[in-house]
Order: C-alpha cells, then sequence, then structure tokens
C-alpha cells in the first residue's frame, strides 16, 4: 500500500480547483474525539480535538476553535478511498489540512498540517507528529 505524505495530499487539494464530493454534514465518528502526540500521554497539553463540526486544536490554554468547516473526500483521486480532507470552508487558503485515514478500519488515523498558518503552527506544533486518539 502507498503511503501518502501529507504534503502530498495538501498539494492534490489544492491542484483539484473545482473538487466534487466536498463538505460532509459532520466528521465521521471514527474520527471525533482528542487527538494527542502519539509519544505523548492522553493527559497532554498539546491536543487536537475533532467534533462533528468543529475543530478545536488545544495547547495547554490556549485554543482555536474553526467551525465553518469543509471535508473532500475525493481530493486524494479516483483511486485513493477512505481518505478525507478536513479544512475550513476556503479549503486552498485554509490555515490547516487535516487527513482523516479510514483505510485500516479497526484502527482511523488522523494527520495534520498547518502549513499556510506558521503562527498557528507555533502556538499547536501538531504538524510533523503522530497522532493518536484518546477518547
Amino acid at each position: 500500500m502507498k503511503r501518502l505524505s501529507l504534503s502530498a495530499v495538501a498539494l492534490s487539494a489544492l491542484a483539484c480547483g473545482t473538487v466534487p464530493a466536498m463538505t460532509g454534514d459532520s466528521v465521521a465518528m471514527p474520527f471525533r474525539g482528542t487527538w494527542v502526540p502519539a509519544k505523548a500521554t492522553c493527559e497532554s497539553p498539546l491536543k487536537l480535538v475533532i467534533d462533528a463540526n468543529v475543530v478545536t486544536f488545544v495547547n495547554g490554554t490556549q485554543r482555536a476553535e474553526f467551525r465553518k468547516l469543509e471535508q473532500c473526500f475525493s481530493c486524494m483521486g479516483r483511486d485513493v478511498t477512505d481518505m478525507t480532507l478536513l479544512s475550513t470552508e476556503a479549503m486552498g487558503d485554509s490555515p490547516f489540512m487535516i487527513a482523516l485515514d479510514g483505510r485500516k478500519k479497526s484502527k482511523p488515523a488522523v494527520s495534520a498540517d498547518l502549513g499556510n498558518d506558521k503562527k498557528l503552527a507555533a502556538r499547536f506544533p501538531l504538524g510533523n507528529v503522530a497522532l493518536k486518539k484518546c477518547r
């Protein structure tokens, strides 16, 4: 199975000027919850919280919440299934891109790229780390 970097995912999304299959009503249940760096405990102050219609980046007392979300189910191309890109409503200009990887049904995965917003990336350094789901 081919592994795709989040940068490649983001570039694929940007390359798709008019992308079909955008906007889901809410984030799928397997991806909802609290995600922390894989090497951290679940009590880590650094986390990504994904709810049905809200993404919140947390680092201690700092929070950044995003409510106007877009999901792109076809940004990865026609040969890739069970991969969704989650961003703000401005997909190409979004401060973040979150890849929801459902290829392994028993263990969904999430990765984040905050490369479009250096200030957000500095406050919430989740972009280059593996994440694990806590709850």
